[in-house]
């Protein structure tokens, strides 16, 4: 599945390197989801001033599930970190502007698909459209390398499930609408139909929440257990030329054996976690990388991006995000420094 998702997003993106279809891949990654929305717009216009409270109740409902999706969006990234391809994957070139979020899941996808059904509900061409549109959107990140295929159906069925979990409340929002407009509506209980599918939206929604919750607690298992064995290890030696010279390619790949390392390479992202750790990518111009991580038993500062650095630490591999890096960072500095090694820590 992962080898799947991988080659889908490699070949898209290469399919997309050239003009006109870079130009269009990326206006339908930025600027297509601003279609549905426009579109919900022009409804609830139209429903305010022909006083239409179902019409209304319906709409504020998808617009909520919209904003619920990208408040999850939000929440997610914090707990679970999948770097995008065009930082992860070498042969995956960023068409347009570089994020440093997580790429799981794919927002622009949730909040196309979340306004999708509503407008399938009232509108039924018009809903049609907006799920071509939520698929074009989706298909648009992953050719930008943006976000994985996966990611996107991620975002697809979370952006649905937002939306579906909300109609329920339907019956509620409707009399609060025609409150507001000063139409009469009259009472009835949430119809089957809407309870089903929100039963089965919640349902989807606690599925994800628990392969989330398996992430976490893996991710916070390895970091107790590294955190543990840097205080058994005490104080680590901090001289470069303890710390054999390799290159970030040879690290990326998996060829390097030695527990130690010391690489060089172009900084092109900083950030601090939830943990306390600072996570710093080091990059070379063909796109290998390797994860610098700052922890708080052994605080260092932290570079800045684009610094050219010489780095070196303890070579880990994170089977979480799946990929390798210095892990703790105990040193860098700015420049190349290209002193032999000196020897003794791994012979």
């Amino acid at each position: 599945m992962a080898a799947l998702d991988r080659s889908v997003a490699e070949l898209l993106n290469r399919i997309a390197q050239h003009q006109p279809l870079r130009l269009l891949a990326a206006a339908v990654a930025t600027y297509l989801v601003a279609l549905p929305i426009l579109v919900v717009l022009w409804l609830v216009v139209g429903a305010v001033r022909r006083r239409k409270p179902r019409l209304l109740s319906v709409l504020a409902l998808a617009t909520l599930g919209a904003l619920a999706a990208v408040g999850l969006n939000l929440l997610v990234g914090h707990l679970y970190f999948r770097p995008r391809p065009y930082w992860a994957l070498p042969t995956v070139h960023a068409i347009g502007v570089r994020r440093g979020d997580s790429a799981f899941f794919s927002v622009y996808s949730a909040v196309a698909a979340a306004l999708a059904g509503g407008l399938l509900l009232v509108a039924r061409r018009w809903g049609l459209a907006a799920v071509g549109v939520a698929l074009l959107v989706g298909l648009g990140q992953v050719a930008v390398g943006a976000n994985y295929p996966f990611d996107v159906l991620a975002g697809l069925a979370v952006g649905a499930a937002c939306a579906a979990a909300l109609l329920p409340l339907r019956d509620r929002t409707e009399r609060l609408s025609g409150r507001l407009l000063r139409t009469p509506v009259a009472p009835h209980g949430p119809r089957r139909r809407e309870l089903r599918l929100g039963v089965i939206a919640l349902i989807l929604l606690a599925v994800l929440g628990g392969w989330l919750v398996a992430r976490v607690q893996d991710h916070g298992l390895r970091i107790a257990l590294n955190r543990a064995d840097a205080r058994l290890g005490g104080h680590l030696p901090t001289d470069a030329r303890l710390y054999r010279p390799t290159t970030i390619d040879t690290l990326a790949a998996g060829r390097w054996r030695p527990t130690r390392a010391r690489v060089y390479g172009q900084v092109t992202y900083v950030n601090r976690e939830l943990d306390g750790d600072v996570h710093v990518v080091l990059k070379t111009p063909d796109g290998a990388f390797v994860v610098l991580e700052i922890i708080p038993e052994l605080p260092i500062p932290a570079p800045h991006d684009d610094d050219r650095i010489t780095a070196w630490g303890i070579v880990r591999h994170d089977g979480l995000h799946n990929w390798w890096e210095l892990h703790p960072l105990v040193g860098w500095a700015h420049g190349r420094i290209t002193a032999p090694s000196i020897g003794g820590l791994d012979d």
